[in-house]
Parts: structure tokens; sequence; C-alpha cells
């Protein structure tokens, strides 16, 4: 199959940002967030997402915040000042997991929410959450 021009440069870039993605966060072993890989009991009908796919995700945007003080130790069972985020942090990781979840998280849901498990079943539970 020939490329032309265009679909050579598109292809290149590609390849470019794939080698920068993995320079920067190098071969990243697998780590298990949950104690014996159970998050939390399954109750048909109850979740509108995967609480292990939504687990993932916030455990990683929550590793990526600049105040966290090892994104190593997050689990589950912390709370969000045990990892070293205070209220205005959990402002900006609020409005992170809205994007990233494309949905709107209520003030009242954010103030009752204290530890990354109850923001991972939060989110699983929520029918908005994509």
């Amino acid at each position: 199959m020939m490329l032309n021009f265009a679909g050579r440069k598109v292809l290149a870039r590609i390849g470019q940002q794939s080698i920068r993605t993995s320079a920067m966060f190098g071969a990243m072993p697998m780590r298990g967030y949950y104690k014996d890989d159970v998050l939390m009991e399954r109750v048909q009908g109850d979740y509108h997402a995967d609480p292990m796919e939504v687990a993932e995700r916030v455990v990683r945007l929550l590793a990526l915040h600049d105040n966290v003080t090892d994104p190593s130790a997050i689990t589950l069972n912390c709370s969000f000042s045990d990892i070293g985020l205070n209220a205005l942090d959990m402002c900006e990781v609020y409005i992170a997991l809205e994007h990233d979840f494309d949905l709107e998280i209520d003030e009242d849901d954010c103030e009752q929410m204290s530890t990354v498990n109850e923001l991972v079943e939060f989110l699983a539970k929520n029918p908005h959450t994509k």
C-alpha cells in the first residue's frame, strides 16, 4: 500500500507521539489497586459503568495530581487527605473527573465523598458516566 506525502506525515506524527508517551511514562509495571482484586460487591442493576475501569481511571487521575505525596500508595481505602489532597485540590480533581467522565458532579455529592472508594462508587453508579 502506497501512502501519499500527507499520509506518511500523519503516520510519522503518530509514531513520534507514541515514542514520547512511552518515554515519558516508561514501561510501567501493572499495579493492583484493589486488595485481592475485590473492589466492591457487584449487584446487578446498581452500576452503570464497570467499577474496575472507573477505579483505574480515577486512581490514574489522582496519581497525576501535583500535590499527591506518593502516587504509588493510592488505594481505594485511602482518604483524600491521606494522599495529600486538600479541599482546593479536590475541586481540581472533581473538575478533571467531570471532563474525563463527561458528567457534572453536584457540590453536595463532592462534600459527601472522603475516600477514593466512595468516589469510584459514585461514578460507577452514576447513569451519566461515560
